[in-house]
């Protein structure tokens, strides 16, 4: 267990928690706060996808057996505490007395184990417990889980907010992904989603918090207002002008050229989320990019500097690590590789590959406007090498959508949240879990082994090995970090600037 501690006590925190005060004012309960999101979620199953609009949204309808707390440690959620044997392979979960999922009925071991084995058959991340041999039922609130080997990270599977892992009712189990009704045990319940319009959740009466601080997405939640109302406004400036007139009590994503003007303004409050997210490049391996010639013609055309200032708009920052600067598992590893902008060289492996011109499919979309910045320039920057670049743009769900279908696209724009822990993205490399036709034995051999060390050292050695492996292949291209600033009303009370937002234990002063 010590083991186990040692590597979540060892990643640093990525930024410090700012706290829109209340003057320690009490607490009001009552009202709707309405939130304006850059996007629709493509689902509200948690264990259905990896993308951020569907954990803003159903990190407040479930809950997990563990989560992390604002310094990233693994802390109780729907267990209580837990215990380690001394060979660190098997893992006895002790449940909180009380608890009920949202149609009233008792939260058991039966619907633990339900939900884990839902998630080791369909979920986005389910190669992460592929060392659970077994889920044993001890008792109504007890469960023991067996693994395979000893892992290191195998807390952080279970609390990883991305693909969540949400303790569901058992008579889920057999529902396939993408169809899960929206029952959870958090603090608020799911009402209604009107597609284009919004997502209602309202106050769940029943919910039973902890008794420990809030931290993070730990400790105490309280559903303070009534209502929340999550609200798709794709465009930037719709946002922003909303948020001056009152019509959203918050916004994501405001655009940095808009942020010294709003930050004059009394009645609002602007803060930054700072690292937040890195904006990605997906090569299709089973189209044109099949050749590695083609993806290092790409990776050496591409001038991220440019990008990050067209995109990133004086936020975004230039950087190999495909994990932060401020994350203990940083590594420049593949540097060499990254921002080269040698078109001369670009050309030449263009040519050697016996690239004549064909038709190659670019997919962005306009719901998060740094993603379309970002493909304007990647564009020309492909051009300029003598690639016959498509354009398509869609809305972030049209955009999924095209992607699930190998055969509709060739490179495909997104970005990375947080990653709690690496193995948060092992699934990429995974044959069994890529959606972009990856498939190397080496590259998973080397996770393989990540995942069973404790010793976070020796694990950052293999995942830095791992980076490197993803620069020499051109498995993916990481373009440049993009800080977030956010907006909210003044009225709103006690919001954290942490990650992701959050509206537990909010309140409007209204």
């Amino acid at each position: 267990m010590k083991k186990t501690w040692l590597v979540l006590a060892l990643i640093l925190a990525l930024l410090p928690v700012g706290v829109v005060s209340s003057a320690q004012a009490t607490p009001k309960t009552g009202g709707t706060l309405r939130v304006a999101m850059s996007t629709t979620p493509p689902s509200l199953d948690p264990m259905a996808n990896t993308h951020v609009a569907t954990r803003q949204v159903g990190l407040h309808i479930f809950e997990s057996l563990v989560t992390f707390d604002e310094n990233f440690k693994v802390s109780p959620q729907i267990a209580e505490r837990w215990e380690i044997s001394k060979d660190g392979k098997v893992y006895t979960f002790y449940l909180r007395k009380g608890l009920k999922f949202h149609n009233g009925k008792d939260v058991t071991a039966t619907d633990v184990k339900a939900s884990i084995e839902r998630f080791k058959a369909g979920a986005a991340r389910r190669q992460e417990l592929d060392i659970v041999s077994n889920i044993e039922v001890v008792n109504a609130t007890t469960i023991r889980l067996t693994l395979t080997t000893e892992s290191g990270a195998f807390l952080a599977a279970l609390a990883n907010p991305m693909c969540q892992l949400a303790i569901i009712p058992a008579e889920f189990k057999d529902v396939p992904i993408n169809q899960l009704q929206p029952i959870g045990t958090g603090p608020f319940k799911f009402v209604e989603w009107i597609p284009d319009r919004h997502i209602k959740l309202v106050k769940y009466d029943g919910y039973k918090p902890l008794d420990t601080p809030a931290s993070g997405f730990a400790g105490k939640r309280a559903a303070l207002v009534d209502e929340l109302l999550f609200i798709p406004v794709p465009e930037p400036g719709a946002r922003v002008a909303g948020l001056e007139r009152g019509e959203y009590d918050f916004i994501e994503d405001v655009p940095a050229t808009s942020v010294p003007r709003l930050e004059k303004r009394n009645d609002l409050v602007i803060d930054q989320l700072a690292p937040y997210t890195y904006v990605t490049l997906y090569f299709n391996f089973t189209r044109q990019f099949s050749d590695l010639r083609m993806r290092k013609a790409v990776q050496l055309a591409l001038n991220m500097d440019e990008i990050a200032l067209v995109a990133g708009e004086g936020a975004g920052r230039v950087d190999p690590g495909f994990y932060f600067l401020e994350q203990f598992w940083h590594s420049d590893a593949g540097k060499e590789s990254y921002n080269q902008h040698d078109v001369a060289r670009a050309k030449a492996l263009l040519k050697e590959a016996g690239y004549n011109g064909e038709q190659i499919i670019l997919v962005t979309n306009t719901d998060y406007a740094y993603m379309y910045k970002a493909a304007l320039v990647v564009l020309q920057q492909l051009k300029a090498i003598g690639m016959n670049i498509k354009l398509e743009v869609y809305d972030w769900p049209g955009a999924l959508a095209v992607r699930a279908d190998l055969k509709k696209w060739d490179l495909f724009f997104s970005s990375h949240s947080t990653r709690f822990d690496p193995t948060a993205n092992d699934f990429y490399y995974y044959k069994s879990t890529t959606f972009f036709g990856y498939d190397n034995p080496e590259m998973e051999a080397i996770l393989n082994e990540a995942k069973r060390l404790s010793d976070p050292t020796a694990r950052r050695a293999l995942y830095e090995k791992a980076q490197q492996k993803v620069y020499d292949e051109a498995a993916m291209l990481k373009l440049f970090d993009l800080n977030m600033y956010e907006g909210l009303r003044s009225h709103v009370k006690d919001f954290k600037f942490w990650v992701m937002p959050y509206f537990w234990n909010v309140w409007l002063d209204k």
